[in-house]
Formats: C-alpha cells, structure tokens, sequence
C-alpha cells in the first residue's frame, strides 16, 4: 500500500476541503499545485480524510494491513505436513489437503508457493512401443541426410493425412476465456459439445513446399480399394496447379494405415514414384506413431480445425434448426472447409520459412471444386465454393 509524508497527507487534506470533499476534483487540484510529486489515487483523499475524523490520525495503523501472520512451532509443523503431503503425492489437489488437515485452501495455497512449488500442466504424447525410437531414429538420419545432400529435398516431399472432422471441434478448455465486468457476476457462457445427430467428414489434405492439396473428402470408412481408387482417378486431378518442376520432383509420403498398404496401392506407387515414396512397406519406411514428423499433424490439421471452428460459429446462431438439420450442417462445414483452405493460402500460414500460398495468379479464395467420392455424387463435380456461398448458407432460412 503506497503511504505519503505527513507534509503530502495534509496538503491532500486542503485540496479535498478546498474541493468541498469531491475526491476527482481534489486529484485535479492536487496535481496542479504540486506538479512534481507523486500523485494519489482518488480514493486516497477520501481515506485520508475518513481515517482522520475516526482515528485522529492520517497514518495507518498496523491493524489495517491485516492480520500479522504468527509463527510459531505449531504453524511450522503445518506447513511441513502440507508440503509433505504434496512431495509424497504430487498430482494430490489443495482443496483435498486442506480437508484432510483442517485448514483452509488459502493457507495451503501460501505455504506451497512459499516452499517454492507451482502447479504444472501435463502434456500429452503419443504411445511409443517397442522398437518405435529405433525405427524414428533411422528415419530422421535419412531426412538430416537427405537434406545435407539436396537443400531442397524437404519442399520436394507430399506430405500427406486424412482427419476427421466433425461438429465439436478442437476444443482446449485451459486456453480459452471470456472476458466480462466483474459487475455482472459470472456469466456462465457455455460451448456446445456434443450432439445426438452426429456427422463427420474424412478429409484428405496434403502439403509441398507452399502449397496445399486438397481437401478432398474420403469415404467414411477408408479400405484399401477405394484408396487405391482415390490415388488413380483422383490425385493426379488435385496435383494439376502444382508446378511442373515440383511434380518432376516429387517424393510422395502417407502414414502405415491399413489401406495405404494395400499391395496394390504399393504397387501402384511403385510404379508411379519409384524409390520416391515415403510409407510402410516402400523404398523409405515411415516410422509408426510419428504425428511430430509431418507438418500435417504437426501444424496443419490443428490449425485448419481452429479456423473451421471459429468460421462455422455463426451456423448454430443463424438457423434454430441446424442440430437437427445434419445434413445442413455436414454441408455448410464442406463450404467452411474450402473456405479456411482460402485462408490458409492467403498467406497466414508459414512452413518451411515461406508463406503457404496458392499457385500465382489464383485468387485468395478461388472456387473450388471437389472431388466426388463415388458416382452417386457426380452431381457435384461442378459445384463451386468460395466466400460468397459460405455466406449464403449461413444466412439461408
């Protein structure tokens, strides 16, 4: 608490008498008699003022700085049972120490951060099992390698994954918050989670150099035989506005995921990227259970999954039905999905030091079409996407 001389507290005094005791005008008062000094909050004159007529006096008194703390032999042996109980069981919590020794939460929350212990947030991480650090190891050696031979080895590779995406989202309840007047309590703002009518949407995305491919939208269940289909009929439509000198260079890598070793889809890669492909059973082996390795599951997914959120979060306020109306929604987050693709394009994105951009010339949110996943929606291959239907939809009835 910030205390003034006595020649400080009485010229307080004169300005707030002399400003028939309003405490804004005596602050105005005060810093223009006396420029140079330190200037007191408004409550100070009021304060100075109160605790003269009940106290005679404008110091503090000890006793309102609160209650002294004692210690004694007692209080010692407490502390050192509250740390005790929490170098036995660190995860243990302050409320249930507090219940156990009859003290209360606040005395354990000072005795903690007096002996130097904070609070720390678990991170989670992917199981790793028998032989996985061996296998990791071998594959960073190739790509350090790799890239000692050839700087430009890392922007050749197609880094590719599928994610699923529904309506709850990525949601990280330690991070987020809002913000409100203390006046209004707390308001209880609530997030929706979770849905009787669910949908989700199997996206295959992929990332080179700068730019991005896809997304396209994969059955919901993924078996070799239409993966294979999609890699035949498919990907060398979603790789045309890619440059030729990526293409002519290009390493192809995916996940060890059932379908993607199918004998046929190795066989196909074989054939179509000889000793250029990145998977289980090819030319370089991907270690399994290794998300920290590509940019996919690194960065992009996660990313793409926040955006997607936070594009989408007018639907459940624009349409009373949209909980109900699936189908609706399965939809509108299809548009959405182009729609923060044209985001991330726009240059938001940074990998490998360079903005993740769309081919040159093409617009920030160009249309889009998507690729049908069977022939029952060929219909589709002409619809287009782009901001403006993605506003449409939210505002349709």
């Amino acid at each position: 608490m910030t205390t003034f001389t006595n020649e400080e507290y009485a010229d307080i005094l004169i300005c707030y008498g002399y400003c028939n005791c309003v405490s804004l005008r005596a602050r105005e008062e005060y810093i223009a008699r006396y420029p140079n000094r330190r200037i007191p909050d408004i409550s100070v004159f009021d304060g100075v003022y109160r605790r003269l007529r009940e106290t005679g006096s404008v110091s503090r008194r000890r006793s309102d700085l609160g209650r002294p703390r004692i210690n004694d032999d007692d209080d010692e042996e407490q502390d050192n049972a509250i740390v005790r109980r929490f170098r036995q069981d660190p995860t243990t919590s302050t409320n249930i120490v507090a219940r156990e020794l009859g003290v209360s939460q606040w005395k354990v929350w000072f005795t903690l951060h007096t002996a130097g212990l904070y609070p720390y947030h678990y991170t989670p991480v992917h199981v790793i099992e028998e032989g996985d650090p061996v296998r990791r190891l071998d594959f960073c050696r190739f790509m350090l390698n790799a890239d000692l031979e050839d700087p430009s080895f890392l922007r050749s590779i197609l880094w590719t994954d599928e994610s699923k995406f529904d309506q709850d989202g990525v949601t990280n309840y330690h991070n987020p918050h809002y913000w409100a007047p203390k006046s209004q309590r707390n308001p209880n703002k609530k997030s929706i989670k979770g849905s009787q009518r669910r949908f989700s949407l199997n996206v295959w995305m992929g990332i080179i150099s700068n730019h991005l491919v896809g997304p396209y939208f994969l059955p919901q269940n993924l078996n070799g035989e239409n993966y294979e289909h999609f890699m035949r009929e498919d990907l060398p439509d979603l790789l045309d506005d890619i440059p030729l000198n990526l293409i002519r260079d290009m390493w192809f890598q995916h996940d060890g995921c059932p379908a993607h070793y199918r004998r046929s889809v190795r066989e196909w890669l074989d054939t179509n990227y000889p000793n250029k492909w990145i998977g289980r059973g090819g030319p370089v082996p991907w270690p399994a259970r290794s998300p920290d390795l590509t940019p996919m599951d690194f960065y992009v997914w996660g990313h793409m999954k926040n955006m997607l959120d936070a594009a989408c979060l007018n639907l459940y306020t624009h349409r009373s039905n949209v909980l109900e109306d699936t189908k609706y929604l399965a939809d509108a987050y299809r548009t959405a999905l182009f729609y923060v693709q044209g985001v991330l394009c726009s240059g938001t994105t940074m990998f490998n030091g360079e903005a993740v951009s769309l081919p040159s010339g093409a617009a920030v949110l160009p249309p889009v079409t998507p690729t049908p996943t069977n022939a029952s929606t060929a219909s589709q291959k002409t619809t287009k996407f782009s901001r403006e239907s993605f506003e449409e939809m939210k505002q349709s009835p």
